[in-house]
């Protein structure tokens, strides 16, 4: 669900919304895989000075079998208003508490030097990233870089058989999104993902497509290259609360060993200075036709 959860991928998407927003997201992957991957992010933002300023503050954890990676990190974007789109530029720091545990471990060789299942290892690893987005209510352009200090994480480093080094490599992620309807009340969400890591020989692929009515309720999927098909569903239950809940459909050769993916997030949107979480947007860009899109 990245396209509600952006801000994870790139920082200048901090403040965007223009209100207070909050969002809290629950995915755990390939389900029946003894430690699968599991992910858990909370990301607060908001926005200041003006409209000039985004700032916020988020923490992810992700689990995949015998490592836990807790992530703690600040986002700051400056917003550059034209008369019918914004231009923000956005960085961010973190730090990420990162932990092998040598007992979640299976070896072929139970006796191998190199690893020790009696013992866990925790290291800090600082890291940044940066990011711009333009965008109005009928489209979107984003790019963001992600680990720009290509830092080390360096476990068992009082032992020189076990001693290792995880090092993070650089990570890309570009956007585009195009908002379309001929009736405002029904409006159809386009966006694709990019996505490079160097060292992967291939750039994954991302398309969402979403129906939205009147900003209560859409419903749509997303089709990753080579990997998944996700359906997606979301309701507003409460003013400025959202709940979506996604599931993936495997295509991959590993549709035969697992039973798909699950994801449920948590949306919060609300306007500190009127309690009306359309107010700042209502009237923000010249030819501006979809205020909740915003």
């Amino acid at each position: 669900q990245f396209v509600n959860n952006y801000g994870m991928l790139n920082p200048a998407f901090t403040g965007v919304k223009g209100i207070f927003n909050a969002v809290v997201d629950y995915r755990t992957q390939w389900v029946g895989y003894d430690g699968a991957p599991q992910t858990s992010t909370i990301n607060l933002n908001s926005r200041f000075l003006n409209g000039k300023m985004g700032a916020g503050v988020y923490m992810m954890q992700d689990v995949v079998g015998p490592s836990q990676q807790t992530n703690f990190g600040a986002n700051y974007a400056y917003h550059i208003h034209f008369p019918d789109c914004e231009l923000s530029t956005g960085l961010s720091g973190n730090y990420t508490k990162y932990t092998l545990n040598g007992s979640k471990i299976t070896l072929h060789n139970t006796q191998d030097p190199s690893i020790d299942q009696t013992v866990s290892s925790t290291v800090g690893v600082p890291d940044a990233n940066v990011g711009f987005y333009l965008y109005n209510d009928r489209f979107h352009i984003g790019f963001s870089a992600l680990h720009l200090l290509q830092s080390k994480a360096k476990f068992y480093t009082g032992d020189t058989l076990k001693k290792s080094v995880v090092k993070y490599a650089p990570q890309m992620y570009g956007s585009l999104g195009y908002n379309y309807s001929q009736n405002p009340d029904y409006v159809w969400e386009n966006t694709l993902l990019i996505d490079y890591v160097q060292g992967p020989p291939t750039i994954m692929l991302d398309y969402t497509l979403l129906m939205h009515y009147r900003g209560k309720i859409y419903g749509g999927l997303s089709v990753r290259l080579n990997d998944a098909i996700a359906l997606h569903l979301g309701v507003t239950i409460l003013q400025g609360l959202q709940v979506s809940y996604s599931y993936d459909i495997i295509i991959s050769k590993l549709q035969s060993y697992n039973s798909g993916s699950h994801e449920i997030m948590l949306i919060y949107n609300f306007d500190y200075a009127t309690n009306n979480r359309n107010s700042q947007r209502a009237k923000r860009f010249a030819h501006q036709r979809y205020s909740y899109m915003l």
